[in-house]
């Protein structure tokens, strides 16, 4: 074995502990945000209907918990497409990993919040703290995948299907709108702004994207990476073929 030979395989070996070590994280996160979800400690031989009390009021705490699931999941899908296009890495790579990486760790910090109040629609703070985490994942993420575009011809294969693939018109969108929805959401606070009105404006942010996305790229449907496209995808499968008659 050749010296190049050695140093291929050293560096094919370096960038999948790379990986690796990113799928253990996003795996120990979801486990971690599970430990919460339990009925309460002082309920020892309950009754029926005190079985049924305590789960009833678990259940928003479970739905709040299946968001999360499929927001990191759709994080992390979104992470092996990115590292689906390395050929190799560098320190500055690496580094921009681990912050995106620490920006998901702070999920179960934000469900503590969250899983705190027995009225989650109403804990402001918490649900403001939830989403401002969410947003902040959605930034590093961006950031990685700019360094990644940026430095394309050193890092990645298929140079040229890097910024279609990834929607890097969409993604770079968040460099304006992210940091203007938590301004938005400091002054809502401050101001006694309804939450609802903070909401709203957030899902107008989805529409215009979504509506950037049909117009950018006319196929994105066919490629989304979410849990939705999977049972979507799953559906069509199941669709029985048309014969064509000649």
């Amino acid at each position: 074995m050749n010296h190049t030979d050695e140093n291929e395989i050293k560096k094919e070996f370096q960038l999948e502990r790379l990986i690796f070590f990113s799928d253990a994280v996003f795996a120990i996160i979801i486990t971690i945000m599970i430990l919460d979800v339990k009925l309460p400690e002082a309920l020892i031989h309950p009754t029926e209907d005190e079985s049924k009390k305590s789960l009833l009021e678990i259940l928003p705490k479970v739905f709040v918990y299946a968001i999360s699931f499929n927001v990191i999941g759709s994080f992390w899908m979104r992470h092996l497409r990115i590292f689906s296009f390395l050929k190799d890495y560098n320190s500055q790579l690496v580094v921009l990993n681990l912050i995106f990486l620490f920006s998901v760790s702070l999920f179960p910090f934000a469900l503590s919040f969250i899983f705190t109040s027995s009225y989650i629609m109403q804990y402001t703070w918490g649900i403001y703290t939830y989403v401002g985490i969410v947003y902040f994942a959605f930034f590093t993420q961006t950031l990685l995948i700019h360094y990644l575009i940026r430095n394309k011809e050193i890092l990645c294969f298929k140079t040229d299907e890097i910024e279609s693939a990834l929607q890097w018109k969409i993604r770079r969108l968040s460099y304006l709108a992210i940091p203007a929805y938590a301004v938005i959401i400091l002054c809502a606070n401050y101001f006694y702004v309804n939450k609802y009105v903070v909401f709203a404006l957030l899902i107008l942010y989805g529409l215009v994207v979504r509506i950037l996305k049909k117009k950018w790229y006319p196929d994105y449907k066919n490629d989304e990476i979410t849990f939705i496209s999977f049972f979507k995808k799953a559906k069509l499968l199941k669709q029985p073929v048309k014969r064509v008659h000649k």
